[in-house]
């Protein structure tokens, strides 16, 4: 059996995908926030996070040798939480916002947040 597999090693070739850098447009501004698309190959918790585009999240999230997220990112907004008059919450806040993102994204990728250190990363 081993025999066959290495004959036709050429048939497993794992492609990895192209990282990349999101760029918020001014519409994404507006809206207060992006998403942002990531991979990792599944069988290694530990392995390299892949910042991909939203086309090769729509080719990754079909292959079983991926797991694949995505996360809503916040760009704007007030930095903390901000608290109505009467109490309660009015808004949690960009870092709060981000910091639980990278809590329930950590769950599926478990180093994302050492591939996002930056909690205010794209925020204006």
């Amino acid at each position: 059996m081993y025999r066959d597999i290495a004959k036709n090693l050429d048939t497993f070739d794992i492609i990895l995908p192209d990282t990349i850098v999101p760029i918020p447009s001014v519409s994404d501004y507006e809206l207060g926030f992006i998403r942002r698309y990531f991979t990792q190959k599944s069988n290694d918790n530990n392995g390299h996070i892949f910042e991909i585009s939203y086309d090769t999240y729509k080719n990754f999230i079909k292959n079983p040798l991926f797991n694949c997220i995505d996360i809503k990112w916040r760009i704007r907004g007030p930095i903390n939480t901000i608290y109505k008059i009467e109490g309660g919450v009015d808004d949690v806040g960009v870092i709060n916002a981000n910091k639980a993102t990278l809590a329930t994204a950590s769950k599926e990728l478990k180093n994302i947040g050492l591939y996002l250190p930056n909690i205010l990363q794209f925020y204006k």
